[in-house]
């Protein structure tokens, strides 16, 4: 891979605010994510700008969930990239919380009693109800990241995904044991550049 791979998470949206899992299903952006959205298009383009690339010439890869629609229609616009249809790939999907989806730690914990214990000893291969574990998402974002590889030998890549599925992918990328990946942050005022075998965060302050 010659080229970065500047990998994202969504904004903020009104599940995160009120904790609620999201999986496979989704909620807007809140105001701040939508200031989020903004402020990391802004950093891309500084970013892009820095690193000698047009925005024109950066191919956009993202997930095909609604929240991930919104903030990459913010950001593009403010780093001036394009993008069409052809550019969502479900395996960039969240991973899913299954019967869990929509739900806060609370609800999940009184209709499943010691469901979420159970999980936090095993992170990475608890699978909630109907759900996807670790090890699972991993599988796609494999195959996902592959391609997106490939594509980076030629130009640099764009990738906007989210908080469970961006960790796996910068783990696979550094090829980090399950542990780190498990630990890794999930920003939303910031994103990743992954090239050569490193991941620098780049912060995205809003003004």
């Amino acid at each position: 891979m010659h080229h970065p791979i500047y990998l994202f998470r969504h904004g903020e949206t009104h599940w995160n605010a009120e904790k609620r899992a999201q999986g496979h299903l989704d909620s807007p952006l809140t105001p701040a994510g939508r200031a989020q959205a903004h402020a990391m298009g802004r950093a891309l383009a500084e970013e892009l700008r820095l690193a000698g690339y047009e925005p024109a010439g950066v191919i956009v890869r993202a997930s095909p969930l609604g929240r991930v629609r919104e903030t990459l229609a913010i950001a593009a616009a403010a780093a001036g990239l394009s993008h069409d249809d052809d550019c969502f790939d479900h395996r960039l999907r969240e991973m899913s919380w299954g019967d869990w989806d929509g739900l806060t730690g609370v609800e999940i914990e009184a209709r499943w009693p010691g469901a979420m214990a159970a999980r936090r000893l095993d992170r990475w291969h608890y699978q909630p109800p109907n759900g996807e574990n670790y090890l699972m998402a991993a599988e796609r974002a494999r195959s996902a990241l592959e391609e997106i590889a490939a594509i980076a030998a030629e130009r640099p890549v764009v990738v906007f995904a989210h908080g469970g599925i961006g960790r796996v992918l910068r783990g696979l990328f550094l090829a980090a044991p399950q542990s780190e990946i498990l630990g890794m942050d999930q920003p939303q005022d910031a994103f990743y550049r992954l090239h050569r075998s490193t991941a620098a965060r780049i912060d995205a302050p809003m003004a």
